[in-house]
């Protein structure tokens, strides 16, 4: 069953639907209402992969009532340097959104509400920014696998910055440079909601 989630997105974040369907199986959480199958298209971080991104946004507010998308910003400029990993190690993230069309041209594809998404320090849902707060997770391969961010630059830039990384949390630089994150409990890294 499709599941609509109300209240706080970041109360939710970390939670896969899969395991939201878990808990509905075993009687432990329960969704706030149900809709019929195909009255909700979603998208999960996933519409920079897409070739022609507002065409398909496009069909799926065609097909659906209600278009649900998580994606990012890159619309401002700097928007690379709210995150540590691509402003001091991954800049080629930059160069492969370039691309990417805007917010205002999604908004104007789907006709969109768009909220911002703070990731929490312990989200465990394995997208690219989940670990901002953990850096040497970066440095687990596995972690990595679950990315396609690091399939996307290539293995040339993925050790590059694995082997940068892991330099700088063993000289303490990456804390020096990162002080600000300890006490936050999350942090706005460009994710962004989008309802219509």
């Amino acid at each position: 069953m499709p599941w609509k989630i109300t209240g706080s997105w970041d109360a939710w974040a970390g939670v896969s639907v899969r395991t939201l369907h878990h808990y509905d199986e075993i009687g432990l959480v329960r969704p706030s209402t149900r809709t019929a199958a195909g009255d909700v298209a979603m998208a999960v971080s996933t519409v920079h992969h897409w070739e022609d991104p507002i065409a398909g946004l496009r069909e799926m507010r065609r097909v659906a009532r209600r278009v649900v998308v998580l994606t990012f910003e890159t619309d401002e400029p700097g928007w690379q340097d709210r995150f540590w990993l691509t402003r001091d190690y991954l800049p080629e993230f930059a160069a492969l959104l370039a691309e990417f069309p805007s917010l205002a041209g999604i908004g104007d594809a789907i006709g969109v509400r768009v909220k911002p998404v703070s990731i929490p320090g312990d989200c465990a849902d394995g997208l690219f920014e989940a670990y901002w707060r953990r850096p040497g997770a970066y440095l687990e391969d596995h972690v990595r696998r679950a990315m396609s961010v690091w399939t996307w630059v290539g293995p040339e830039a993925e050790q590059r910055a694995v082997r940068s990384l892991g330099d700088d949390l063993h000289s303490g630089r990456w804390a020096e440079r990162n002080s600000d994150l300890v006490h936050l409990d999350a942090a706005d890294l460009g994710q962004r909601l989008l309802v219509a």
